[in-house]
């Protein structure tokens, strides 16, 4: 088990005011009065009266863009969508990616490209229907909504998309999940057979020893050690529990806060967020890709090219 330990100017002015004298009735009292410092110069005008400086031009950063496509999980046991995302090459294997809080949104779909770019077949499903939350409260509501068998139904939709489908289906499957996802990849780690690997981005933990003791798959855990819902008993209480049943679960804590790889999260912390990305992507690597040889002959791109233009 490895344990990564990722870790005025004050001023001010004088300035001293001269009274001007009068000495030519109304007219010379009309005169603009111009005040002086003490080396006899002109000060510059006031603040009020400086043009407004240019405001900054806007630069908006261009979204990367997506290289999967929207698939139907109708053949495989529910009407759900997913997003499919596939490499360049016949793959190396298949994950299944299980979003959290913010579903199947734009930096869950970016993530199963990127497991694409490394060889892997990714899918990610949506358990909200369709839905994408635009604020932290419709994503705490729809969060809620989520009833654990309509959400293990649509995960397990994926993992026979990516097991059966005639187009590039492969021997050696993956779950990834965050949050309420990762609780849900754990439970089908514990639960259903077949399944070679399992990542969790932080998300609940099973504390009872019974069902732990059921884990086969290996795991790999990516938590951070200031995550109030997570707390650091819990973390090392689990721990004692897989290295006394010696269970291939794979333990790091990151010095960061609760969902610390999501940009949005005001615990976002970018170096832990890369480092538990390619401890995650090492390994999935080991455990699928140098797991076995799951590549097939040549064509399984093209028949997937023309299965998505009927």
């Amino acid at each position: 088990m490895t344990l990564l330990m990722v870790r005025g100017l004050s001023f001010f002015f004088s300035v001293s005011v001269l009274f001007l004298i009068v000495a030519f009735g109304q007219e010379g009292a009309e005169r603009p009065e111009v005040a002086t410092n003490r080396a006899g110069e002109s000060p510059s005008l006031p603040p009020a009266a400086l043009p407004a400086a240019p405001a900054p031009p806007v630069v908006e950063t261009a979204k990367p863009a997506l290289r999967g496509a929207m698939v139907r999980l109708s053949d495989f046991g529910t009407d759900d969508v997913a997003y499919l995302s596939i490499p360049d090459s016949p793959p190396v294997g298949a994950v299944v990616l299980v979003p959290g809080m913010w579903g199947l949104d734009d930096r869950i779909k970016l993530c199963a490209d990127r497991l694409a770019r490394q060889g892997f077949v990714a899918l990610a499903v949506d358990l909200f229907n369709g839905q994408v939350p635009t604020d932290t409260r419709m994503a705490a509501d729809l969060e809620r909504s989520l009833r654990g068998e309509s959400s293990f139904r649509v995960i397990r939709a994926g993992i026979r998309f990516v097991r059966e489908s005639p187009r590039f289906r492969t021997d050696r499957v993956a779950l990834m999940g965050w949050e309420i996802g990762a609780g849900f990849v754990l439970e089908l780690l514990l639960t259903e057979k077949g399944i070679d690997a399992g990542v969790l981005f932080y998300g609940p933990l099973e504390l009872d020893r019974g069902k732990l003791a059921k884990l086969k798959a290996p795991v790999c855990g990516l938590y951070g050690d200031r995550d109030p819902s997570i707390p650091k008993e819990e973390l090392l209480r689990f721990t004692k529990i897989v290295e006394e049943e010696h269970k291939p679960f794979d333990l790091h804590v990151f010095p960061a806060g609760s969902s610390f790889v999501d940009p949005r999260s005001t615990s976002f912390d970018p170096v832990s967020a890369e480092a538990a990305w390619n401890i995650a992507a090492h390994f999935l690597d080991r455990h699928l890709a140098e797991g076995g040889d799951n590549k097939k002959d040549g064509g399984w791109r093209d028949l997937f090219r023309m299965s998505e233009k009927k």
